[in-house]
């Protein structure tokens, strides 16, 4: 059975980041990126060393950047037989549905595996619409139909740890890259269905809608 980790991109968490990683069990791995939070933060990232490993860097650079900075951290430390499955640090995904995708990559190494989050009425209106325009865009570029193109619940093996780290992108084009990037690359992308779950009207985000719209859209129609 190949090692677990989670990687949890982090930017101004709350007490959630902490809630979130003790629910997780010994023997998987976490590995927390502090994407530039500031001061105001340290305690939060002081109490998550005490369940895992934590990078920080002073200047916040992006979902993507942070992401990228832990992958680097996994493929030296670890060279192979590994998995690696991304939370979001806000509460959205649960440890099971994390276990879910890793259970799926064990017997598909090769495969990109995405928790796949249904539109319910719990959806915010924003997100909905978001979502569906974009997987509609998508599938007009690529060919390929995936429902949750912008799910941050994501796993993946080793065997793909090279074909992740090369792709452009250091904020949340960079989830949108690699969804992009598998499909030129013939990597299969698998969805698994997950709790849809949104705190707050999902105000948690950092999702800037007119700044991270434009550079998702610009990598579509790049690609296209």
């Amino acid at each position: 059975m190949k090692k677990r980790i989670v990687v949890i991109p982090a930017y101004e968490p709350d007490s959630r980041l902490i809630n979130l990683v003790k629910k997780i069990d010994k023997d998987v791995d976490i590995v927390i990126v502090d994407d530039g939070s500031g001061n105001d933060y340290k305690d939060i990232f002081k109490e998550a060393k005490l369940y895992g490993k934590v990078i920080s860097y002073d200047l916040n650079h992006g979902k993507g950047y942070a992401m990228k900075e832990a992958f680097k951290y996994i493929r030296e430390k670890y060279i192979e037989n590994y998995i690696v499955v991304c939370m979001d640090c806000d509460g959205q995904h649960s440890i099971n549905d994390a276990m879910k995708l890793c259970d799926y990559v064990e017997d598909h190494p090769s495969t990109l595996v995405l928790g796949m989050r249904k539109r319910s009425e719990n959806v915010p209106l924003r997100s909905k619409l978001g979502n569906s325009i974009t997987m509609g865009v998508y599938r007009f570029v690529t060919g390929v139909n995936v429902y949750d193109t912008q799910t941050g619940l994501r796993a993946f093996s080793d065997n793909i740890m090279r074909f992740i780290l090369s792709i452009d992108g250091d904020r949340y084009e960079y989830e949108m890259n690699m969804l992009l990037i598998a499909v030129r690359n013939s990597i299969n992308i698998h969805e698994l269905e997950i709790q849809t779950i949104y705190i707050d009207n999902n105000s948690g985000s950092h999702f800037n809608t007119f700044r991270d719209s434009y550079l998702i859209y610009k990598e579509i129609f790049k690609f296209s």
